[in-house]
């Protein structure tokens, strides 16, 4: 993989990491497609392997998410809200899930 299909796949992480802070981007979707494009392009053990653990490192973050959201509205007796970013702990969980998921691919990049 040359250096400016790199670039590029860092350009859609660095824009799926701002998603994540945008109501209705699909931030932690763009990091995983970043990280799902370089697997691709450079087929080796250690890119499927941080393309498996984002993979694993994201759904544990939605879940969370989702767990934090229900949780909170049950206990309040109030109906769910459609709008899934309101800000607080969930969108906090999400960032840090694509932080790591970012981290990790910057590590096997630099020194894989």
């Amino acid at each position: 993989m040359g250096a400016w299909e790199l670039l590029l796949v860092g350009v859609v992480l660095l824009l799926g990491l701002a998603g994540v802070l945008v109501p209705g981007a699909p931030g932690s979707w763009l990091v995983w497609a970043a990280v799902l494009w370089w697997a691709f392009e450079e087929p080796r053990a250690l890119s499927w392997g941080v393309l498996a653990a984002a993979t694993a490192t994201l759904l544990v973050a939605q879940a969370v998410r989702w767990r934090l959201r229900l949780g909170g509205h049950r206990e309040a007796a109030v109906p769910v809200c459609p709008v899934p970013r309101l800000g607080g702990p969930g969108v906090l969980v999400e960032l840090i899930a694509c932080l790591l998921v970012a981290g990790a691919w910057l590590g096997a990049v630099i020194w894989g």
